[in-house]
């Protein structure tokens, strides 16, 4: 959309300045998301207001195009040399109905592919619909006002304003988003640290590391028997470590464990030669 001007720019200016819509005929929207939003508001308007508002719309008489969390401002220029001040507010969630959104991407892992790269996917949609939580407002979520002296709703210049922001839908998928109050990079934001959960303070996390390493007492009985004389390793052996068909294993291995166990009793330790003494 064209930047912001004045109202004296305006007048100078002839109808038609904004962009024009890419659609010439039939349906405005492309996408599903966009088409479920121009549904809905279709289906409490008149007729001939939306019929007029589409017209404008691709004419381009939408100068400017202004989403914000929980609503879209717009300039739309009519018969007058000025332009017609257009506010439509969408219901914003309530912090309930945004932890809900959070808690269902994070038990659902595979949307925020979708949603990191700026899209939203119909599964969130479905999803959310599911648990009482609609992401596209309904007709009765959406109100209208216009500086035009016209009292219907939506009138001819909210109506336009209704097909230009269901074409930005089609670009920018996560506009749905900030009309109901949220920005993406906050959701993502909220989503990404519920993921991760609570992380104790870098102080925290140094006591916890010290008490770690400190022996806090004698070490535990573990309960292990002294080896009873002539007892190997071979010994422990049993069917499970050595496995089927392996009877008689135990016995051919005792006499070499033995026969290690004498050789390192021999051996003299570091430090003790054979001539050295224990004094």
């Amino acid at each position: 959309m064209t930047p912001s001007r004045s109202f004296e720019e305006y007048g100078k200016r002839r109808p038609g300045g904004g962009a024009k819509l890419r659609s010439r005929r039939g349906r405005i929207a492309q996408n599903w998301w966009s088409q479920r939003f121009v549904d809905a508001i279709e289906r409490g308007g008149d007729r001939g207001r939306l019929q007029r508002g589409r017209t404008y719309a691709r004419a381009g008489q939408v100068v400017e195009l202004h989403p914000r969390p929980g609503a879209v401002g717009a300039r739309v220029q009519g018969s007058r040399p000025r332009p017609y001040l257009v506010e439509v507010t969408v219901r914003r969630w309530t912090p309930a109905e945004v932890d809900a959104v959070v808690a269902t991407v994070v038990e659902n892992p595979l949307l925020l592919a979708p949603l990191f790269s700026g899209d939203v996917p119909p599964g969130l949609v479905d999803l959310l619909a599911g648990i009482g939580v609609d992401l596209l407002p309904a007709d009765a979520e959406v109100t209208y006002d216009c500086s035009c002296p016209d009292d219907g709703e939506p009138c001819k210049h909210a109506a336009a304003v209704v097909y230009a922001l269901a074409e930005q839908l089609d670009a920018t998928p996560a506009t749905a988003l900030t009309l109901r109050g949220v920005e993406l990079p906050d959701l993502l934001r909220r989503i990404t640290d519920a993921a991760s959960g609570p992380s104790d303070p870098v102080e925290d996390l140094a006591v916890h590391l010290t008490s770690f390493h400190r022996l806090a007492g004698d070490l535990p009985d573990l309960g292990l028997r002294d080896r009873l004389p002539g007892r190997t390793v071979a010994d422990d052996l049993d069917d499970v470590v050595l496995g089927p068909g392996a009877a008689g294993t135990a016995d051919a291995l005792r006499p070499w464990y033995v026969a290690l166990g004498r050789g390192a009793a021999s051996r003299p330790r570091p430090g003790r030669g054979r001539g050295q003494s224990r004094a």
